[in-house]
């Protein structure tokens, strides 16, 4: 780039890095890749040109796809990406991994579920979390984790069953192309390892928190709502105002009045003297409620906020 530079004259391109598709041809194209399955024209010859002028021999992987159907849904990718947002990943055995992102780690904690084993319980724990080194290893590198990880591992008596859970995990590290550094299983069954970060998470790229839990994953309980509920209606009884009020709900928190709770909500007119008319409004969150005026269809809800004085 250097000697090109001074021979040419401004403005020139210099150096052009290769396109996407390209460039993932060079760095994750690896021996045992069979072969690469393209779905467009235009890409295929791109490639083909790509590998004839850099590697020849692996021309041949390449393979158009000449199915309808889109190569997503055909191959199952679909599913697969889906499954990388969630937190449960299932094992063969019949056991799982729970995936957690928080601002400080990842913790990764290995379950038993399904699993059945007719062995003893240390050799049940070996064989599960020989199994869980291994799609550990893999789901870091699908869902591009990265920063300290937490592995807790199901308890093992034996220090030889550990280091060898241990040497396995770093044994499929070694196909990653991050930089790793893994610390031995400690006497609680947690493993400490850090990642190198090449790029954000697949949950940062293709998701957001979520406006209700706030990336929490939890949201208040059904009952705590009604709760809410009476203490802004004691609120509105001071008040002295309007006797009818309509109360709008989320449609599931709407059901659960509706069948559950007619009680309660009983309860809750004759406790604050107050006539309630609940209506179904899918436009509010499930940890949510309004209060309109009966007569001209007011949102008062704000004018009475909760954990303020008035």
């Amino acid at each position: 780039m250097d000697q090109k530079s001074k021979k040419i004259k401004a403005p020139a391109l210099i150096y052009q890095d290769l396109e996407t598709a390209s460039s993932i041809i060079r760095d994750l194209l690896t021996p045992d890749i069979e072969k690469i399955i393209i779905d467009s024209k235009k890409l295929y010859r791109k490639l083909q040109s790509y590998l004839d002028e850099v590697s020849p021999n692996l021309t041949s992987k390449l393979e158009p796809f000449k199915i309808k159907v889109p190569i997503f849904e055909s191959m199952g990718i679909e599913d697969e990406i889906a499954k990388l947002l969630r937190p449960k990943v299932w094992l063969k055995s019949g056991a799982y991994l729970i995936i957690e992102k928080t601002e400080a780690m990842v913790v990764v904690d290995v379950n038993s579920g399904r699993f059945i084993g007719k062995k003893l319980h240390e050799e049940n724990s070996f064989k599960i979390n020989i199994e869980a080194a291994r799609e550990v290893a893999r789901q870091l590198r699908l869902r591009d984790l990265s920063g300290l990880i937490v592995i807790d591992f199901i308890d093992m008596e034996k220090e030889e069953n550990k280091r060898k859970v241990y040497y396995e995990l770093r044994k499929e590290l070694k196909r990653d192309r991050a930089k790793v550094a893994v610390s031995p299983i400690s006497d609680f069954g947690l493993l400490e390892m850090t990642r190198q970060r090449i790029r954000l998470s697949i949950l940062d790229t293709m998701s957001d928190d979520c406006p209700t839990c706030r990336g929490s994953g939890r949201i208040i309980s059904k009952d705590t709502l009604i709760t809410r509920i009476d203490h802004w209606l004691r609120r509105y009884k001071t008040k002295k105002q309007a006797l009818r009020l309509q109360l709008h709900l989320h449609p599931n928190n709407y059901q659960f009045f509706k069948e559950q709770k007619k009680k309660a909500l009983r309860g809750l007119m004759w406790q604050n003297f107050v006539h309630l008319k609940i209506e179904e409004d899918p436009k509010i969150r499930r940890d949510e409620f309004r209060f309109f005026t009966a007569k001209d269809g007011i949102d008062i809800t704000d004018k009475l906020p909760l954990g303020k004085k008035t």
